[in-house]
């Protein structure tokens, strides 16, 4: 253990070593990790060599994740583990419950504001309820993602109550200016990540005699990672959770960790860094875990997140959010080709790294992450098109960042306008077409039975709760039946999981080859000679002739494919000389 902790050391030595804490802390780390190796099961030390064989196991074509609110999904963890039967029928092998930690009592962010990193919401359950839900997952060879909220805690935690009592140490913990000179020096260089509803970095609170760092709400104070007792704190907590069953950890908010004046304290090499460190500390005690890195950012400022450039080992996961708003961008333009630049740009080397695609999730669609790609004014109009303007989506604008195009908010069946074989065409063209890129799938809640945008009235000033509906059983249960709104969707949806399970083109690892863009057509050539899969989606309004010849078929359908693709057709053409 002496060398993998000498590894760890060599990454956090030149963040830490002119802190007057880090000789102790260096001591307390140490103990963190080799405490958790000990602790570790030997069920989870069988799983973490079974990975250890298999690197890129998450990248599997069967391994396909779903993201979902426990208590909007199922009430509770228990009735969370009642219901794996739909999921595992659905084709699902990795859930990614949202926060389930205990969070902030009034405003949580939708437990973004983590209260307690080591406590489960009570309404949901507790501990022993995500061990078994783990164990439950393990045994049907499944697995379990869960968040770690790393930039930031609640004021309700107690370390930031502790702070407002003068405690010295946590007061330590978070970052605290005394001066509002300062403030503005530091607002001078930052962005504001909610410009509506929280503008600014910081919040003044008297009880601190200054201002305290919030990059996104009041209530949520950012942790400062310059101090090596909050890198030793989050490293716990990944350990704890490890040891538990958790198999992978979302890190959210991770491009915010490293502040620094004068940068924007996004994306800095520092904070690249720490989540190469994180995942070090993980490799000692818990090698088969998984990070998955939150960064919802360029795609060029993503990459160091999966794949550093100085060759370490970080987050082995990364969320594909170029691709996905370029996915959209298609759709609104009926031009494909941002698709496949981005996809050539972004092939991953390292045998242990995949993206994570997907088309909807918890949050907004961001679509400044195609800035440099799309002009401006082009993805000013796409986000309008969203909300029905010269479009057919149902979608809403939200907020963002000055001189972006306002986000869009919308469950996929709303943005894809809900009715209609066209709207399900629509669902069709993009869920194909994303299972067929590199990467990990992620489903999001409620879109295998096109369920549609709701209005809650409890979150009234947060768009997003647009489409974090609760979860319609009685619209499942029917469609399940192959009756009612939902069938159609589910259907589709159980068809393209079943199929892609069958193809190791799909592997993440598989090679990839984005072939001449054609006007409105996306042509990825999947694996090697016996096994290629090359995925054909027209996003255009007119027919395209197939750019490959000989007898093919497609393996959605599983029947001979012409010469000619309609528009808004997709293909999983293979060979079938």
């Amino acid at each position: 253990m002496s060398e993998t902790l000498q590894s760890l050391f060599d990454l956090l030595e030149p963040l830490y070593q002119g802190h007057p804490a880090w000789p102790v802390e260096r001591d307390r780390i140490a103990a963190v990790v080799s405490a958790a190796a000990e602790a570790r099961s030997p069920a989870l030390r069988a799983l973490d060599a079974d990975r250890a064989a298999h690197p890129a196991w998450f990248g599997a074509p069967d391994m396909v994740g779903y993201s979902f609110y426990v208590d909007r999904f199922a009430g509770t963890l228990a009735g969370l583990r009642q219901r794996l039967p739909w999921l595992e029928a659905l084709g699902i092998r990795l859930l990614h419950p949202l926060p389930m930690t205990l969070s902030q009592s009034d405003h949580s962010d939708g437990g973004f504001a983590v209260a307690d990193y080591r406590a489960i919401e009570p309404a949901l359950g507790n501990l022993d309820d995500v061990r078994a839900l783990a164990a439950d997952l393990h045994d049907r060879g499944m697995a379990l993602a869960m968040d770690c909220v790393l930039n930031h805690t609640a004021r309700d935690h107690p370390w930031a109550q502790a702070a407002l009592a003068g405690d010295r140490e946590m007061r330590g913990y978070y970052r605290i200016v005394d001066d509002a000179a300062e403030v503005a020096a530091w607002e001078r260089d930052l962005d504001e990540v909610f410009p509506d509803t929280a503008p600014g970095n910081f919040t003044h609170e008297p009880a601190l005699g200054g201002w305290v760092w919030t990059s996104f709400y009041p209530f949520q104070w950012d942790l400062d990672w310059s101090n090596p007792a909050v890198f030793r704190e989050m490293l716990d907590v990944l350990l704890f959770w490890s040891n538990i069953g958790v198999d992978a950890f979302r890190l959210d908010s991770a491009p915010y960790l490293w502040k620094r004046r004068g940068s924007v304290s996004r994306n800095l090499p520092e904070t690249h860094r720490l989540v190469a460190a994180l995942r070090a500390g993980l490799d000692i005690a818990a090698p088969g875990v998984a990070l998955l890195a939150e960064a919802i950012e360029r795609t060029a400022d993503v990459l160091p997140y999966i794949e550093p450039q100085d060759g370490t080992r970080a987050a082995q996961l990364a969320y594909h959010n170029g691709v996905m708003a370029a996915l959209w961008v298609a759709l609104a333009t009926g031009d494909a080709a941002i698709v496949g630049d981005l996809v050539r740009d972004t092939v991953l080397t390292r045998p242990d790294t995949a993206w994570l695609t997907y088309l909807r999730c918890h949050d907004d669609i961001i679509w400044s992450a195609l800035n440099g790609r799309v002009s401006a004014e082009a993805l000013d109009r796409i986000s309008d098109f969203y909300t029905g303007v010269g479009g057919f989506g149902d979608g809403r604008r939200f907020q963002a960042r000055p001189g972006a195009a306002a986000s869009t908010v919308g469950m996929l069946a709303s943005l894809v306008g809900t009715k209609g074989p066209e709207a399900l065409g629509r669902y069709r063209l993009l869920l194909a077409t994303m299972l067929a890129l590199p990467g990990m799938p992620m489903l999001y809640m409620g879109d295998e039975i096109g369920l549609p945008n709701h209005v809650d009235p409890a979150a009234p000033d947060d768009a997003r709760w647009l489409h974090r509906p609760p979860m319609d059983w009685s619209r499942a249960d029917s469609a399940a039946a192959g009756k009612g709104a939902g069938a159609e969707w589910l259907a589709l949806t159980e068809r393209l999981l079943a199929v892609r399970t069958t193809l190791p083109a799909f592997d993440a690892k598989a090679a990839t080859n984005v072939q001449a863009d054609v006007p409105g057509l996306l042509v990825v050539s999947r694996g090697g000679d016996s096994d290629t899969v090359v995925l054909v989606a027209n996003f255009g309004d007119v027919p395209q002739a197939l750019p490959f010849a000989g007898r093919w078929k497609d393996a959605i359908e599983d029947r001979p494919i012409g010469r000619v693709i309609a528009p808004g057709a997709v293909l999983w053409a293979i060979r079938c000389d």
